[in-house]
């Protein structure tokens, strides 16, 4: 199938307290915010009118959407039609003056998340001033689910995705047509955490970048999820901050490759050192101290909590 999906355009999360999370976000994640109710924030990094949204809501925080770019209105009509044959229900949504959005199809996955597919989000005649964090694209989003290769699979034959790498079978991440390593990471974990997200990633200019993130970050008291590390799936350098109201975390990264569109996907070990091939020669015994650690593990884990461990090592 076509790559029709050009990239991911935003993530939609809830939060108890909309001005609150756009004060963090612009604060310490150094995003522009665009429009501001008593119920919707609007920030973004980019000429996009927004790469983040932000909506009221206390009783479940998290994810609530996740938002692609299609090529055109053809490619629209195709998922729909994809959609149809399915047996799966979507309406048409686009208000440029309410979402930013010219026409798009809303529609659920098998995991229970809200995915919006659309063509064009109203553009910025000008990009935000940067010169602290200065930012290049929205990346990608990771969530969880409690069948990675039955989300591969629905995601390939509705929107186009492809694999790009594996983690055995625990994760997969998947790749649109811009053809960035990934646009969606989806690993396995129990059904309690399947439909909630793991961490959206903003692409950004440098090494500098990063660092001066982190440094931002750590001197507006937030906490990191996790330190700076290379990741062995894409290549890319990062650093996540943890945003504790919406009970997610954010990243920013460099250096992630782009694969040929003829790529063959990898199959990779299920170790933490596939999450940072820096952790490569540490031994195994402080390996597992240190990712017991950051995850606070204090007991034996069950089998659920196993298969949602690996994703949190390996996010």
């Amino acid at each position: 199938m076509e790559q029709s999906t050009e990239r991911l355009g935003y993530v939609v999360v809830g939060v108890p307290d909309v001005a609150e999370s756009a004060k963090f976000y612009t604060n310490v994640g150094q995003l522009t915010l665009h429009d501001l109710s008593s119920r919707t924030a609007f920030l973004g990094g980019g000429f996009d009118h927004h790469w983040l949204r932000l909506e009221q809501n206390a009783v479940r925080p998290g994810l609530q959407r996740v938002g692609f770019q299609l090529a055109n209105h053809q490619s629209l009509d195709e998922v729909a039609d994809r959609l149809d044959k399915r047996g799966i229900a979507h309406e048409e949504f686009g208000d440029l003056d309410g979402d930013a959005i010219d026409r798009g199809i809303r529609f659920t996955d098998p995991d229970g998340i809200q995915v919006d597919v659309f063509t064009q989000m109203l553009a910025r005649g000008v990009k935000p001033v940067q010169d602290l964090v200065r930012m290049e694209t929205m990346l990608h989003a990771v969530w969880f689910s409690t069948d990675p290769v039955a989300a591969h699979d629905f995601y390939a034959s509705v929107l186009g995705f492809r694999a790009s790498d594996w983690i055995k079978r625990n994760a997969v991440f998947m790749r649109a047509g811009n053809n960035y390593h990934h646009s969606m990471g989806i690993f396995r974990a129990s059904p309690q955490r399947a439909g909630k997200m793991d961490h959206f990633c903003i692409l950004v200019e440098s090494i500098d970048d990063v660092m001066r993130a982190r440094n931002i970050a750590l001197r507006s008291g937030a906490q990191l999820q996790k330190d700076v590390l290379r990741h062995a799936a894409s290549g890319s350098i990062s650093v996540y901050i943890a945003d504790p109201a919406a009970g997610i975390s954010f990243e920013f990264c460099v250096e992630h490759d782009i694969v040929a569109p003829d790529h063959r996907p990898r199959i990779l070990e299920s170790t933490p050192i596939s999450r940072d091939v820096w952790l490569a020669g540490t031994p195994k015994e402080e390996v597992k101290a240190l990712t017991d650690a950051a995850m606070g593990v204090t007991s034996a884990p069950t089998r659920d909590d196993e298969l949602a461990a690996v994703a949190n090592q390996l996010a």
